[in-house]
């Protein structure tokens, strides 16, 4: 076989650090020169003499630095049959959360209350960190699967990542708290940003399961370089990150801290609430990190399933506080309206994980009256949106009092101020 420039397609590439493992796996073998590594692409790229260097000693060269080589059209073949998996995957996953009570679980963390003591903060985000590894866990493994993949040391990367984590959420409380206004999105703007982290959450599930390259993330590249860098400074640049995501128990302490009436109040207030967080979420990372030393590729398949479930949820709650209406599988019976005094009163009780169903007359005035037990409002429950309507309504103990006149009939949808917990308005004529 002449010399000639041949490209194959390396899987199980996640970062800059497996292009020089493979260089290094290859660098002496004689007949081959000029190899480039392409984690993006995914490929490799050589002159190659065949004769001197057969492709399965290559091949051998590969996998025993942890990688598999497959010709180009193989893999490309592989690629698009694993693409459509995941495609079909995304349906599936989602039907699952609709029509069962999984997502109702996450939606469960404590409702902070004013005059909480400082203790009680930390015991509130010791609790809340199931909600965080739910949501969040996802990222937190992908940094400890990458880390481990690149040889790095998966105990600092998780310090680095928990600590940028607790930084973020203590500068914001210092911010809330000196400022006097909490750092809250409005329901448009929640819905845009969801959104578009669920799109980046299930690229990187699809790059993970070998799906796609990672040449559709579009992060500029020196930002890009600092967060798949050697060095494990990329993972405090993740936590800073990830503690400005919009989270349900995030915002919800951003109102507390904004109670403090001091900076220095908000920032002791956000601290302690982070620092019980961490214990769970370095748990999962050490953990995801040190399997995936040993099991790299169940491992790395393990984590972009989560990423994907995880991802398909975020697209879920988006959707739902942009009013689109999901099917939903629910055995409760609607709360109808009766006639009283010009209006259409309607009574429905708050339950823990779910909210009511009601029926109305279109073109008649509502008043909705939303009987709610103290123990029965959680951080997620606490507050309705209603897209259509235009509404957020902040539930208290007692009685809460919802006024508004649908004019059209149809099924209006409305959910929790987190998109988690869904219900909706049924409008006849």
């Amino acid at each position: 076989m002449a010399v000639q420039v041949t490209t194959w397609q390396i899987e199980g590439m996640f970062c800059p650090h497996c292009e020089t493992a493979i260089r290094r796996a290859l660098r002496d073998m004689s007949g081959l020169d000029d190899i480039r590594a392409d984690y993006r692409a995914d490929t490799l790229s050589a002159r190659w003499d065949g004769k001197t260097s057969p492709e399965k000693r290559i091949a051998e060269r590969v996998a025993e630095a942890g990688y598999t080589l497959v010709p180009l059209r193989e893999g490309r073949r592989r690629r698009r049959l694993r693409l459509l998996a995941a495609l079909l995957a995304v349906p599936a996953v989602s039907a699952v959360l609709v029509l069962t009570p999984i997502r109702s679980t996450l939606s469960v963390f404590p409702a902070v209350r004013a005059g909480m003591g400082l203790g009680a903060l930390f015991t509130l985000g010791l609790l809340t960190s199931l909600h965080c590894v739910g949501m969040c866990g996802g990222i937190n493994l992908t940094q400890s699967a990458l880390t481990a993949q690149r040889g790095g040391k998966v105990t600092r990367a998780n310090v680095l990542y928990n600590l940028g984590r607790v930084l973020s959420y203590t500068a914001t409380g210092v911010i809330v708290g000196a400022l006097g206004t909490a750092l809250r999105f409005s329901t448009e703007a929640q819905a845009a940003i969801q959104l578009l982290a669920a799109a980046a959450m299930l690229m990187m599930a699809f790059a993970m399961l070998g799906a796609v390259g990672r040449g559709g993330f579009l992060l500029p590249q020196s930002l890009r370089l600092r967060l798949v860098s050697h060095g494990a400074g990329s993972s405090l640049y993740l936590g800073l990150l990830n503690g400005l995501m919009p989270c349900g128990p995030l915002q919800a302490m951003q109102l507390y801290a904004l109670s403090a009436g001091s900076w220095w109040m908000g920032a002791l207030s956000m601290l302690c609430f982070s620092l019980g967080t961490v214990p769970l979420m370095l748990g999962v990372g050490l953990l995801g990190g040190r399997l995936n030393v040993r099991f790299a590729k169940p491992m790395r398949l393990a984590s972009g399933a989560l990423i994907l479930v995880m991802g398909t949820t975020m697209l879920l709650n988006g959707a739902a506080l942009a009013g689109v209406r999901l099917p939903e599988l629910s055995d409760r019976a609607a709360d109808t309206a009766s006639a009283e005094e010009g209006v259409q009163l309607v009574r429905s009780e708050l339950e823990w994980r779910s909210y009511p169903d009601i029926t109305v007359q279109a073109g008649v005035p509502v008043r909705w009256v939303i009987h709610t037990e103290e123990d029965r409002i959680t951080g997620c429950n606490n507050e309705m949106v209603i897209p259509a309507l235009d509404l957020r309504v902040p539930l208290h103990p007692g009685d809460n009092v919802v006024e508004f006149t649908a004019d059209e009939p149809g099924v209006i949808p409305y959910t929790c101020w987190m998109g988690m917990l869904r219900g909706s308005i049924t409008v006849e004529e």
